[in-house]
């Protein structure tokens, strides 16, 4: 988690906040918004596993699939939609418990 809210995902040292309220709030986005990144990113790995490296680990972390996805499926580009790929409906029922 330290690594995603930091530099590959968040970029939470952009921010420059210094008020603790604020930095209270955003902390609790930011978890919350890591939460469903990890969540989504299982759906997706079920659904179309990732590629296996040599050495037995996955190409991509169940974050950053789970980000690449919302990314995705949240952008106002024009994308292909693709078998495979979720839908925003998709990704927003895997949050629901």
């Amino acid at each position: 988690m330290h690594q995603a809210i930091k530099g590959r995902g968040f970029d939470l040292d952009a921010t420059r906040l210094t008020d603790g309220d604020r930095l209270s709030l955003l902390f609790g986005v930011v978890a919350l918004a890591f939460i469903w990144c990890c969540v989504s990113g299982e759906f997706v790995a079920t659904n179309s596993p990732p590629k296996t490296l040599k050495h037995g680990y996955s190409a991509k972390s169940v974050f950053r699939l789970g980000l690449d996805a919302l990314g995705v499926v949240l952008s106002r580009r024009p994308r292909h939609q693709h078998p495979s790929r979720p839908t925003f409906l998709q990704l927003l029922a895997t949050f629901d418990p």
